[in-house]
């Protein structure tokens, strides 16, 4: 079976989980146990930091002494929730929206219920728009409802917005360091780099006993090509939180970068025992899943499709992976009718009819799909125009999340002869990371095709030493290889 495309539509993040009690006032958790206050805000400190495990230990030490601290019981859903135990979450979040109920103070009562509005199955996700306005009025310098008009600017179109509202917050509060967090990652998804790693860098600074601040530098320095640096800040991680499992699964993801597969499969197929029977889990099969894919590993990758549909047969990524699966396989028809089923259900969510980074998602996976039937089949030319729609949608910020698309539009200009347009997709990419593997065995081969011998050469080079410390058996190894023939022969025909 020929490789396939791993089509991954983005959930969209409410980045208002989980926020500190960083702001004293009248809403507060109020207990006649100031043990139970005194851990209350330390297990909420740890759900900022990420110590999930500790979070929900101190937090449900904080219920034991006073079962009625609604804000104890909604960090300790979050904390569930982030570490992918829905069961627990779903009993946590019952137990915090009716703590809520009872709440006479109308403001604290109003925070809780801001708070536990971004919980879709919370009794007040419905309201949390009506809250948020009135507590606007009644409480505007509130962290927390400072952080929930970031997270309402974060899902328009209006980036500036939500600059400004992250931007607010640190007028409020100079050291809230998550501000800087999220401004990073802002100046990542523009591209401009050097922005993101001041804003990381400065994260880490006010919060030198976090690893966040290490795991979210990582990713820039990732993103970048700059993985010996990127694998420096992750190992710093978890070394501060062994635990943390994101750090541990992208440092995995810098060997796989580099070609070392085994050494950073190793790593997550440990993470995935680890997270066993978590939402967690799922995130490192889709990592696998997709390593296979860009590597080129069909038989693995064929494996692996297979292993996840049987893992997880009501997610939506296994519709697509099935859908797909038959494309490849010869069965157009069938592997289009899962296809259109899938992509109907979704546009029938909530998500497609309020937020347009949603619609755009979706649609952009059903022109993947085509794209992929048109490559199985050969139709290069079907394949280019569907894979351009397809960036075409999703295509305004966090360029380098797009990768994989302009490598396969590339991949198809390049078999139809429009070698000035692959070239086009490639460089940009490797611009910013010049260690793409796949990006330059690409372009190594457009060189070819416009006899530019000198320019072949040094793009091999670079290929070479990007796979230089790659597994013997990785595949550009072969690859290289056979390119380096044919470099040589331009060369000896000048």
């Amino acid at each position: 079976m020929k490789s396939f495309m791993f089509i991954l539509v983005a959930a969209l993040l409410l980045v208002g989980l989980g926020l500190g009690l960083t702001q004293r006032g009248n809403s507060d958790p109020h207990s006649d146990s100031p043990e139970a206050i005194s851990l209350c805000e330390e297990g909420t400190r740890d759900l900022n930091a990420f110590r999930l495990r500790a979070a929900v230990d101190k937090l449900g030490q904080c219920l034991e002494l006073d079962p009625s601290l609604a804000e104890a019981s909604i960090a300790r859903a979050m904390a569930f929730s982030r570490l992918g135990e829905r069961e627990n979450e779903k009993m946590e979040l019952a137990r915090a929206d009716s703590l809520v109920l009872v709440l006479t103070d109308e403001n604290r009562r109003m925070v809780a219920q801001l708070r536990l509005g971004t919980f879709g199955k919370s009794r007040f996700y419905a309201m949390r728009d009506s809250v948020l306005i009135k507590l606007e009025k009644s409480d505007p310098d509130n962290i927390h409802v400072l952080v929930a008009l970031a997270t309402k600017a974060g899902m328009g179109e209006n980036e500036e917005a939500y600059e400004k509202a992250w931007l607010d917050i640190l007028e409020s509060d100079p050291n809230y360091a998550n501000s800087y967090n999220m401004l990073g990652y802002m100046e990542l998804n523009r591209g401009n780099y050097d922005q993101a790693i001041d804003y990381m860098q400065k994260y880490a600074f006010l919060a030198p006993d976090l690893a966040n601040p290490h795991d979210s530098l990582g990713e820039v320095y990732m993103v970048m090509g700059r993985y010996e640096e990127a694998e420096a800040e992750f190992r710093t991680s978890v070394t501060m939180q062994p635990d943390f499992y994101h750090s541990l699964i992208n440092l995995g993801k810098t060997y796989l970068a580099r070609g070392q597969l085994k050494r950073g499969m190793d790593i997550l197929e440990k993470v995935r025992v680890q997270v066993a029977g978590s939402d967690l889990e799922k995130r490192v099969d889709n990592e696998i899943v997709m390593t296979y894919l860009i590597s080129g590993l069909d038989k693995e990758m064929q494996a692996m499709s297979a292993q996840f549909i049987e893992r997880y047969p009501e997610d939506g990524m296994s519709c697509l992976l099935r859908g797909v699966r038959m494309a490849y396989m010869g069965n157009m028809a069938g592997g289009k009718a899962v296809m259109d089923s899938t992509l109907s259900e979704w546009r029938q969510g909530e998500e497609y009819q309020k937020y347009e980074k949603a619609r755009q998602n979706i649609d952009s996976a059903g022109y993947q799909f085509e794209a992929l039937a048109a490559d199985a089949t050969g139709n290069h030319e079907a394949a280019a125009w569907n894979w351009q729609r397809a960036i075409d949608l999703v295509g305004d910020k966090a360029k380098h999340n797009e990768w994989y698309l302009n490598y396969r539009l590339a991949a198809a200009l390049l078999a139809i002869g429009r070698v000035d347009e692959a070239m086009g997709q490639i460089t940009p990419m490797l611009e910013t990371n010049p260690r793409l593997i796949n990006a330059l065995v690409l372009k190594v081969k457009c060189h070819l095709e416009l006899n530019q011998g000198d320019e072949a050469r040094a793009t091999l080079e670079q290929l070479q030493w990007s796979i230089s410390k790659s597994d013997p058996d990785y595949p550009a190894r072969l690859e290289a290889a056979e390119l380096e023939t044919r470099v040589s022969a331009m060369a000896g025909t000048h």
